[in-house]
């Protein structure tokens, strides 16, 4: 064996992007080089091909903090495995804040409010929620639907209660107006009200309660609406700036009000750009609070990162344990100091102990056994997210000039602009979730018609949402209103189909039926045929297949016999101008009221829709309204 060193720099000498790009370009052999790349949310661009940069971020701990705010990461004690509770029995959610903590959480985040969170009306409701926790050593966060300063006091109250000192205290305390005004559509008193009111607490915890930050900047109502991730991070320091200006106003200094800040982002399900969107909401942060004059230690963000809520799925809901997972391991790659796993059972209503403790292991599993809290910054020294990192960077900070333009983030929220933006990049992502260029697996892919149901206990209702008074709001007082943002899943489409067709089991003992008449041998016909299937199954129209018709007679002979509304030809394309059209007409002959041709039609679509095909199902198009006109053909409510 050679004991001759290998020297990889001097035998494969390092080659120039333009070396690189020539050789793709000969490959390619005259396609464009676009064909290579694809798009992503927000006006980005994957490239094929990523190379370094000339300036590299800084180390971690240092300012701007792309890398992270401390110098070794989350090496030595690892990010904080943080809990979120909406459940409206104080004594459920105090219970499973007990067990939790008993078994690994390390931090409770609790969403307050009379609607859509923990009804917490006085300071024994909190002292009772917050039994089991030592406020010592738990950092406790508050999110607050309504009056939030408030609640920050009945948390304050309980703590000197219980003979905490203030120094020993730490999380946040959830005051956020934008964000109430975004989820709710008013603010009792209105923004700088509210700044008036909370800039007393700030100045005093600032002193006394260092780890303890008064104000929240949560993207929550954002990402719930369908916003891409550059809006979302756009929208976050748009408001950090609005807060910064606002409690400067109320006598707070920059410095004070950015080290009182707590930023709550959600991870969605583009693995890579949501890594980059953490690391950019750092950059940008730093360059917002430098600019205001603030400290480098004041530019370090707080950052706590959530499993985004749209991506989840009430179909087939054990694949949200995958999606948690995959949304959880980008949140500590992109170096978050805590991180919140939604249960995987949340579209179905307020989680159980089981889910619960799945979405806690989750974390303890990518901890303490994946052990990714023992490389500072695992993200670093990527070509492509450090350049994705730079890029989601730059297009957030255009949209930010935008809303800047438009007077700041409150009058873009109260004048529409932000509801206007949301419905145009929802109505994109719905079109791609329609033709299933963004497809859901157990809902618009690979559906399981015959799953087994989650069984859950019977838990209490939330209230009633939007109601059209404010609760502790007199008439006559001063809110700030604005379009409130409707939280919405990007599977809902499918799911209503699938609905209507179990109300169609439950009514006729039968879901909506598709005949399957596949012509030619199984090899010719199987990949399409298995496709449609797949296809119906997405809006819960089950297939009755029968392969490899050699004749239109027996085809129709079996259709006869199956019941079916609807009939499904499926095959090699060669075969369609033959078969098709007398097919068709014998299919329509015995009964079938609806029948469709699976493929493109092409130069055969004329001829086909004359002989009576009704319509087409092919990749690409919009499975959605297709799967939609079968249900009102076959009379499926």
């Amino acid at each position: 064996m050679s004991q001759v060193p290998l020297h990889i720099a001097t035998e494969f000498p390092a080659r120039s992007l333009e070396e690189w790009r020539r050789l793709v370009d000969k490959d390619l052999k005259g396609k464009p080089f676009t064909s290579l790349q694809s798009p992503l949310e927000g006006g980005l661009t994957l490239q094929p091909l990523y190379a370094s940069q000339d300036a590299a971020p800084p180390p971690p701990g240092v300012a701007p903090y792309v890398r992270g705010t401390q110098a070794l990461g989350h090496t030595e004690g690892g990010w904080l495995v943080c809990q979120e509770y909406a459940e409206p029995d104080i004594a459920v959610a105090a219970e499973a804040i007990r067990n939790d903590l008993e078994r690994g959480t390390l931090a409770v985040w609790l969403c307050l409010g009379p609607t859509r969170g923990i009804p917490v009306k006085d300071e024994a409701t909190m002292e009772q929620l917050l039994a089991s926790v030592l406020l010592a050593r738990t950092p406790v966060h508050l999110e607050s639907e309504a009056a939030p300063v408030s609640m920050a006091s009945l948390l304050l109250g309980v703590a000197t209660k219980a003979g905490v000192s203030r120094k020993a205290l730490s999380g946040s305390l959830g005051i956020d107006p934008l964000g109430i005004l975004a989820r709710t559509g008013a603010l009792p008193g209105g923004v700088d009200a509210m700044f008036t009111e909370a800039a007393p607490l700030v100045t005093s915890l600032s002193g006394s309660a260092p780890e303890l930050r008064a104000l929240l900047i949560s993207t929550r109502a954002y990402s719930d609406a369908g916003a891409t991730s550059v809006h979302e991070l756009a929208w976050a320091i748009a408001t950090g700036v609005e807060y910064l200006r606002g409690m400067e106003r109320a006598g707070v200094p920059p410095e004070v009000a950015a080290r009182s800040v707590q930023f709550a982002l959600s991870v969605g399900g583009q693995f890579f750009p949501e890594i980059a969107k953490l690391r950019a909401a750092r950059l940008l942060w730093a360059k917002v609070v430098a600019a205001s004059g603030g400290s480098p230690e004041a530019q370090a963000m707080r950052l706590h990162a959530r499993t985004a809520s749209a991506t989840k799925t009430q179909r087939d809901p054990w694949v949200n344990i995958l999606r948690g997972t995959a949304e959880s391991f980008a949140a500590v790659v992109a170096g978050a100091d805590s991180i919140s796993t939604s249960p995987f059972d949340e579209p179905l209503g307020a989680p159980d102990e089981g889910a619960r403790r799945l979405a806690r292991n989750t974390q303890l599993i990518l901890r303490d056994e994946s052990s990714l809290n023992r490389v500072a910054d695992p993200a670093g020294g990527s070509y492509y997210l450090e350049q994705l990192t730079t890029e989601i960077a730059r297009a957030a900070w255009t949209e930010l000039q935008r809303i800047e333009g438009l007077g700041g983030m409150e009058k873009a929220l109260t004048q529409g602009d932000i509801a206007r933006v949301l419905t145009e990049t929802r109505a994109a992502r719905d079109k791609a979730v329609r033709t299933r260029k963004q497809p859901i697996v157990g809902v618009s892919e690979f559906p399981f018609l015959g799953e087994t149901p989650v069984k859950r206990e019977a838990r209490k209702a939330f209230g009633v949402e939007n109601s059209a008074r404010v609760p502790g709001v007199t008439e006559g007082a001063e809110v700030s209103r604005s379009v409130g943002l409707k939280p919405s899943r990007i599977s809902e489409p499918f799911e209503l189909l699938r609905d209507a067709s179990d109300r169609t089991l439950a009514a006729k003992g039968q879901r909506p039926t598709a005949f399957l008449a596949s012509l030619g041998a199984v090899a010719e016909h199987t990949t399409r045929s298995m496709w449609v299937v797949n296809a119906l199954a997405a809006g819960g129209i089950e297939s009755r297949e029968k392969h490899g018709f050699a004749d239109p007679a027996a085809a129709v002979a079996a259709f006869a016999e199956s019941g079916a509304a609807l009939a499904v030809i499926s095959g090699p394309d060669a075969m369609y101008p033959e078969w098709v059209p007398a097919l068709t007409s014998q299919l329509k002959a015995k009964g079938a009221r609806v029948v469709a041709v699976a493929g493109r039609p092409g130069d055969n679509e004329a001829a086909f829709r004359a002989a009576g095909v009704d319509l087409f199902i092919y990749a690409g198009a919009d499975l959605f309204s297709l799967l939609s006109s079968l249900h009102a053909q076959l009379g499926v409510a």
